[in-house]
């Protein structure tokens, strides 16, 4: 019972000496004295309080490593946040509403200033993508909008929005490369093994340690710099999935049905485009079910959220779910980061053609089987 007892507590000794605590001051001005500030840690508050004449102190329990963390405001209904990349520090913040969320001022801490140097690098593309949202909101209301070329324009797989998006995650690349030894730049690592191309995954492999290079990340940029998004041509690779009633089973499956083309859909139960997507797949499947096999591969947190999209499986229509699929080697594999993406293979499992998103769907789907 002693023994039991001492190691009781140098285990209790041992949590003590990896907790901190974070201390927070913030002076947020242009928030009314209703709102609530948030300090989070991934989707859990760990510490929130009622802001007072536009004062707020938090106080919570973290990690003495430097971690990634999200101030979180609602005021009158209206979601405010920003990123905090720091540990158990003494922080003062300051901002007003409109500074939410690339220009809030941190104090205090010895790791943050590298999410402000990203932030700083990015800033005039933030404002690129503000004005843009503005605009769309904008044609959003008129009658313009329902013209599919100009939704195409604005937020097509080629459009506006995909190419800011791009610029973005190039200044991002080139921040990872000239910041490689800074622990922020770390966090960004895993965000990142399908953003871009062989070169840079080999640039960042090559600037690993040989211990960096054995660890997850390390081995998941390696594959990635060996990896290429698919091509006309091109075999599929196959995926470990779940069916509707979570009974194991490969993508490969599927080519074995003997139908003419299979048509496999990358998507995600929460992305708005992917279910917007659904109902056109259903239509085409019905309507071709001689010829046309069609996998909806779904990306979701867990099997239960994916139970209720299993359930609208057909006999030619399969929505199976892949299981923490963006952590798998097959994700890096396909370089694919957009949903909905849909692959169009022969029935020797030999790719025709590829698109991604809801808006030239249906037009892609008319190409190859008709309307």
């Amino acid at each position: 019972m002693k023994r039991l007892t001492i190691l009781a507590l140098m285990l209790t000794a041992t949590i003590q000496a990896i907790a901190g605590e974070i201390k927070i001051t913030a002076n947020l001005t242009g928030f009314s004295d209703t709102a609530v500030v948030y300090l989070l840690s991934g989707q859990t508050p760990i510490a929130y309080k009622i802001l007072v004449q536009g004062k707020v102190e938090l106080t919570a329990e973290v990690s003495e490593a430097p971690e990634s963390y999200m101030m979180y405001i609602v005021d009158n209904n209206q979601p405010y946040f920003t990123e905090l990349f720091v540990a158990d520090e003494t922080l003062q913040i300051t901002a007003a509403k409109e500074d939410f969320p690339y220009q809030v001022k941190v104090n205090g801490s010895k790791h943050h200033f590298a999410k402000e140097k990203l932030n700083e690098l990015q800033m005039p593309l933030h404002k690129k993508g503000e004005t843009l949202r503005y605009e769309i909101t904008a044609l959003q209301q008129t009658p313009e909008w329902q013209n599919p070329e100009v939704q195409e324009k604005y937020v097509g797989e080629n459009g506006i929005g995909s190419k800011l998006t791009k610029e973005l995650k190039h200044v991002e690349a080139d921040f990872i490369l000239n910041n490689f030894d800074n622990a922020y730049t770390w966090t960004l690592l895993p965000y990142n093994t399908t953003a871009f191309d062989k070169v840079f995954y080999k640039a960042v492999y090559d600037k690993m340690t040989a211990e960096q290079k054995q660890t997850e990340i390390g081995k998941k940029y390696l594959l990635a710099s060996k990896s290429q998004r698919l091509t006309k041509g091109d075999s599929f690779i196959d995926i470990t999935v779940l069916d509707k009633d979570l009974n194991a089973e490969k993508l490969s499956d599927y080519f074995a049905k003997g139908k003419d083309f299979v048509l496999v859909d990358l998507s995600s139960v929460s992305c708005p485009s992917s279910n917007q997507s659904f109902p056109i797949t259903k239509n085409f499947a019905d309507k071709n079910t001689d010829k046309l096999q069609v996998v909806s591969v779904l990306q979701s947190n867990d099997a239960e959220t994916y139970k209720h999209f299993g359930k609208l499986s057909t006999d030619n229509w399969a929505l199976v779910y892949a299981e923490d699929f963006t952590r798998t080697d097959t994700y890096v594999q396909y370089q694919e980061n957009k949903t909905p993406t849909f692959l169009l293979f022969d029935k020797a499992g030999k790719l025709i053609d590829r698109w991604s998103g809801a808006l030239i769907h249906q037009q892609k789907l008319e190409q190859h089987f008709g309307k």
